[in-house]
């Protein structure tokens, strides 16, 4: 599926660079949040994986039945039905990646835009398309 585009319109770069930096700072509550929750993941999948093991031994079995949750693809959509912390944890390291290379885009992005600060307030407007809140085209629109 293609990210949908939309436009914004901002009356000066400082609206644009705070409309970037509001962006950023969301980004960072989020992945803050999503490591601390990853990293609890995995502290659990670890305890879950000693439990299992010494289980198998006290069992003197070669391994313990798989409490792997179920994958449905609902047309094209993946569903995951009673995920285990393994299928959690791999979900969460795939957000957090994906925040992270938008939050590195967003930065590149935000410096790229310094120059635009010596426009002085009211000779120029700026139309960006938009793609997740990423800037991908920016218009200047220069007024006479």
């Amino acid at each position: 599926m293609q990210p949908s585009l939309e436009f914004k319109a901002f009356n000066t770069p400082d609206e644009l660079k705070k409309f970037l930096d509001d962006e950023i700072g969301r980004i960072r509550t989020l992945l803050g949040d999503y490591l601390r929750r990853l990293e609890e993941n995995r502290i659990k999948a670890e305890r879950l994986k000693k439990a299992q093991e010494a289980i198998v031994k006290l069992a003197g079995e070669k391994q313990v039945a798989s409490f792997e949750g179920r994958e449905i693809d609902l047309s094209g959509l993946r569903v995951l039905v009673n995920p285990s912390l393994r299928q959690e944890t791999e979900v969460l390291e795939d957000v957090v990646k994906s925040l992270q290379d938008k939050l590195n885009i967003i930065q590149k992005i935000r410096k790229a835009l310094d120059p635009l600060a010596s426009f002085e307030e009211g000779i120029v407007t700026i139309t960006t398309v938009m793609s997740d809140n990423i800037p991908v085209k920016i218009m200047i629109h220069l007024k006479p």
